[in-house]
């Protein structure tokens, strides 16, 4: 169980590392935005899937996002519960973003404030993985 976690950390710890490039560019055209939303979408999955190891490991079997997420912080595993729940429906509306202003306001969320709760994650699995596993 151990080393599925670690190699569920690994690939997020990657594909965070590799969304924070993507929005480190200047989005001066849509597929540079497109990029880093759709890098967004799968360090979502990463994420939360990484919770549901780390949940099933002390006992807890959930296999939705929503329950994960509101495991997750009734757990401690993060802080900010609300957030996280308004990045899963940001996360929901990017399968269907057809409006440009919309896809606009979730850039900026990912950018100015969902890397923020990835980082937190990646920094409490940092620890969860030195001292709990």
């Amino acid at each position: 169980m151990r080393e599925r976690i670690v190699e569920k950390f690994e690939d997020f710890k990657s594909a965070l590392k590799r969304l924070e490039e993507g929005i480190s560019i200047e989005p001066d055209k849509d597929i540079i935005m497109d990029g880093a939303i759709q890098r967004f979408e799968f360090v979502f999955e990463l994420s939360w899937k990484l919770m549901r190891e780390y949940l099933k490991y002390t006992g807890l079997e959930i296999n939705n996002p929503r329950g994960v997420i509101k495991y997750a912080y009734q757990n401690g595993v993060i802080e900010d519960g609300d957030k996280w729940l308004k990045m899963l429906s940001d996360r929901n509306m990017t399968s269907h973003l057809y409006n440009q202003k919309m896809a606009w306001e979730i850039y900026q969320n990912i950018k100015f404030e969902y890397v923020e709760l990835f980082k937190k994650l990646l920094l409490k699995f940092e620890e969860i993985i030195s001292f709990e596993l």
